[in-house]
Parts: C-alpha cells; structure tokens; sequence
C-alpha cells in the first residue's frame, strides 16, 4: 500500500460524481487517497459540497456528456486547470423509465449519447492526451518495457444489461453494448491503458420504492439481500488498484442477474 493509501498520487475523474452511485465512489475513491475531480451537470452545490469533504482534495467540473464535444472539453479543461487524470470512472448514465413501444428516436439516442458514446469519447480523448498509441509498445511515459501504468478506464455497466427490463428498453441495451466496448477498447488501448466496467446490481433502489418493492428487490438476489453503493464503490477502487485486470466486467449484483437460473428448472 502506498503511504495516504491504495490510490495515492492518482487523479481520478469521475463523471455524475456528485451524488448517488457515483457520489459513493468519489467520497471512497477520496478516502483511498486518491485526487478526484468530479464532474456534474446541473447540480454544482452538491459537487462543490462533496470536494469540500475530500481528504486528498479534488475539483468539481460542469459538463454536457451528451453533446458530440462535449467528453473532450472536459478534458481539455481538467487539463488547463492542471488536473489531466490517469484513471476515469464514467459513472453518469440516463435511466429511462420507458418501454419498447414508448421509447423515440430522440429517446434512444440521449440515451445512448450518455451511457455509452461519451465513454467511447472519453476514452478516444483520454488516449489522445496521454500519447497513447493503439498496439503500440511502452515507453518512458508508460514506465518502460515491462512495465506498469496507472493508466485506466472504468465504466458503470448495470444489471439490466443482462436482466433485461421491458420498461427501461433503451437503457438496457444501452448498458448491454458497454461490454464489447470495454473489451475492443482494452484491447486496442493495451498495454498502456486498462479498460474495465463495474456491474451494480440492486444496490440503490428508487426513492420512492416502498417497503413491498424493496423486499421483491432483494428476494432476486441469490443472497436474498440489497446491496449498497459503497459495494460498487469499492469494486471500483479494487479494479484502479489491480494493475493486472483489463478488459473484464466485474459483477456487484448480489447474484441477481443469475436468480432466474437458480429458480427456474
């Protein structure tokens, strides 16, 4: 362990940082010693209020990760600010309440434009300022032949990738389609930057879930059980810290995208 933690001398962004899951994964990712800057859309009190509380410190950025540029402006402006990040962690997401016969075009393109073209941007940006050459061999950047970089990519897949809910038809297929990216970025980044997703499960149900919901809930999880977001949030940290993992989803589901299995003959 690095002396100030696991994460010490890292600088992580992490986008839709200021509250929820992603909230949860800053305030961790701060206490593992690591410089977050988070990133917000509308809600610059709460970013501003969650920095303020960060061990290691950290810096609170507005941005639309839904327009075309807008991935690589943020970076741009981390960058002139003096806070280009080794590590993303792409937490914002749209969760479309909306089924197959509902869901417009418009619909699944914000949709889409947020969950899985802005990490694609990111990542293409983040690649680009760090000299990154796809298949390309390591140089001093990268630590030398053999080496080891700080150099990595997370993403926040979901469980109704797999679950596949009818009501949130965009989003599923939008999360779906993070785990070939993950795995055509890793290997196109390789061996300079690692690219990987974390899957929450039930961990955060919606704010207005009454006590029935939250027991139907957790009854779909193999241990019976909600999770919560300091789970995904640790899973985050362990995935930034393993410097010999890429290029792979890791679960914090609780079981729940294997209940039908379990139950069913």
């Amino acid at each position: 362990m690095r002396d100030g933690g696991p994460l010490a001398g890292r600088t992580v962004l992490v986008t839709g940082g200021a509250h929820r899951v992603g909230g949860a994964i800053s305030r961790h990712l701060g206490s593992q010693g690591a410089r977050v800057i988070v990133t917000y859309h509308a809600n610059s009190e709460a970013a501003d209020e969650l920095v303020a509380g960060l061990a290691a410190g950290g810096r609170a950025l507005a941005a639309d990760l839904t327009a075309p540029d807008g991935p690589a402006d943020l970076l741009e402006r981390a960058a002139g600010a003096g806070d280009l990040p080794d590590a993303i962690v792409h937490s914002a997401a749209s969760f479309l309440h909306r089924g197959v016969l509902d869901t417009t075009a418009e619909d699944w393109d914000r949709v889409f434009a947020l969950n899985t073209r802005a990490f694609f941007l990111l990542a293409q940006e983040f690649a680009r300022r760090r000299g990154v050459v796809p298949g390309g061999a390591w140089d001093e950047a990268g630590g030398g032949e053999g080496g080891e970089s700080d150099l990595s990519l997370v993403v926040i897949s979901d469980s109704g990738a797999l679950e596949l809910w009818p009501g949130y038809a965009a989003h599923c297929v939008s999360k779906a389609a993070l785990e070939p990216l993950v795995k055509i970025l890793a290997r196109t980044l390789s061996p300079r930057v690692r690219v990987n997703a974390v899957m929450p499960g039930p961990v955060l149900p919606p704010e207005d879930a009454g006590p029935e919901h939250r027991r139907g809930m957790a009854e779909r999880t193999l241990l019976k059980r909600l999770g919560d977001p300091a789970d995904v949030a640790r899973a985050v940290a362990f995935v930034l810290a393993n410097r010999f993992i890429t290029g792979v989803t890791l679960p914090v589901t609780g079981g729940s995208h294997l209940w039908r299995g379990r139950l069913d003959p």
